[in-house]
């Protein structure tokens, strides 16, 4: 289990040390987009290409990424995706208005507590949630559509 005193490293079993880019290494990774963006943070992290990083078996770069989400986490702790579980999307199936701002309050909170960038990648590995439901149910949270019960009583 992660500590709840800040740290700035993490050890990974068989691969090495996970430290946060520095500043130079940040700038060059900044000039990349989406997955190769992420892939070279965690790559740099650990001092090694993204060539490198990719021959890793899956399970070291899960373990690599978490370690990337607990050092960027605001509280330094790093508490994983169970939060999104309680209002699940049905797949394929329809969801009560209810339901959909419950989900997208859920996800607002959870979106907040992130840093910049990891709540996409977050989402992905949700089963059941698109993107595009995910932010169909935090435009009705926030009042950025209108609410399906007011369009029908009009």
């Amino acid at each position: 289990m992660l500590a709840r005193t800040p740290f700035t490293e993490i050890e990974i079993e068989g691969v090495g040390t996970y430290r946060l880019p520095n500043q130079w290494q940040l700038e060059r990774i900044n000039r990349l987009r989406g997955l190769k963006r992420h892939i070279a943070a965690l790559a740099a992290g650990l001092g090694m290409t993204t060539r490198q990083f990719m021959k890793l078996p899956d399970a070291t770069k899960a373990e690599v990424d978490r370690a990337y989400l607990a050092l960027m986490s605001p509280s330094n702790s790093y508490t994983p995706a169970a939060e999104l579980a309680e209002p699940r999307a049905v797949p394929g199936g329809h969801m009560s208005v209810d339901q959909k701002l419950a989900i997208g309050r859920r996800l607002l909170a959870v979106k907040a507590s992130l840093p910049h960038g990891h709540f996409g990648p977050l989402l992905d590995k949700q089963e059941g949630l698109s993107r595009g439901m995910a932010s169909q149910c935090m435009a009705l949270a926030t009042g950025g559509r209108q609410d399906a019960r007011q369009a029908s009583a009009a």
